[in-house]
């Protein structure tokens, strides 16, 4: 089990879902960790189970919460500001926020649409880093981003998605040459649908109950079911440890097996267009 005792890590996105189990996996091996998110109710509770986490694992870590939304720059001010005030120092961001703004095919994406997509899943995630670099290279930290499977398979619906997390992955093989030579790494996951996040939850309620999303569940080819964010988390930690020292630019896909399968087929039919 790796250890983070002394380490700062930043979780955005961790009011819920692969942020929520992320931050709590930190705390409970001793990080000191800042979460993030748009719900303060959700994000008091995060803080609530990582405190709880640290002191189960006999460590006198610490918590802070920094709401608000990451599109905004002064909210991704305050993240890295308040973070670095707190705990001294930052050696780990995890850029896990993101969204998914409803797109049906190219007829029907809108400029809108397309710039909440961006915003949120590109924009953001590229300034936040940026914001982060001076600090990470005072501890030749690492940077871990939540990607998506989206980036690697393609679909007919949800065009701006699909594109934001391709760019995504690119701008991670990017920067590695560019963070690299300063002792930061950066690396992203590419996970699978996973059923308990929020993204899921909120793209239709039935999705893991019936129809088109119970199948794609049941297709993983890996024990035919979706991931949990605690396997999403545990490769999170896994890249933001020493144990990966020398890993960076890469996107791990975290996805049993599914993207050598590809979407079932007729995903994009059925109830789950509707």
């Amino acid at each position: 089990m790796t250890d983070f005792r002394d380490r700062c890590v930043i979780v955005t996105g961790s009011s819920s879902g692969i942020g929520e189990s992320t931050a709590i996996l930190f705390a409970s091996r001793g990080a000191n960790v800042t979460v993030c998110g748009r719900d303060k109710t959700r994000l008091q509770r995060v803080v609530d189970s990582c405190l709880h986490a640290g002191q189960d694992a006999g460590h006198t870590n610490r918590v802070i919460a920094v709401p608000g939304d990451l599109t905004s720059a002064h909210v991704r001010v305050d993240t890295i500001k308040k973070t670095v005030e707190t705990f001294g120092q930052l050696d780990v961001l995890v850029a896990n926020h993101g969204g998914q703004f409803l797109t049906s095919n190219l007829d029907d994406v809108t400029e809108q649409n397309y710039d909440k997509n961006m915003d949120m899943n590109v924009k953001s995630v590229l300034f936040l880093i940026k914001e982060a670099v001076p600090h990470l290279e005072k501890t030749g930290g690492s940077v871990v981003v939540t990607s998506s499977l989206a980036s690697t398979l393609s679909g007919v619906q949800n065009i701006a998605y699909h594109m934001g997390k391709a760019a995504v992955d690119h701008m991670v093989r990017c920067l590695s040459l560019e963070l690299g030579p300063k002792g930061i790494r950066i690396n992203a996951i590419n996970p699978t649908l996973v059923g308990s996040t929020r993204i899921a939850r909120d793209y239709r309620a039935d999705l893991f109950k019936t129809g088109m999303g119970k199948f794609f569940c049941d297709s993983h080819p890996l024990r035919a079911r979706s991931s949990t964010p605690e396997e999403q988390g545990e490769v999170i930690l896994f890249l933001a440890s020493d144990a990966a020292r020398f890993v960076t630019g890469e996107c791990v896909k975290v996805d049993g097996a599914m993207a050598n399968k590809g979407y079932p087929r007729n995903f994009y039919q059925g109830p789950l267009a509707s």
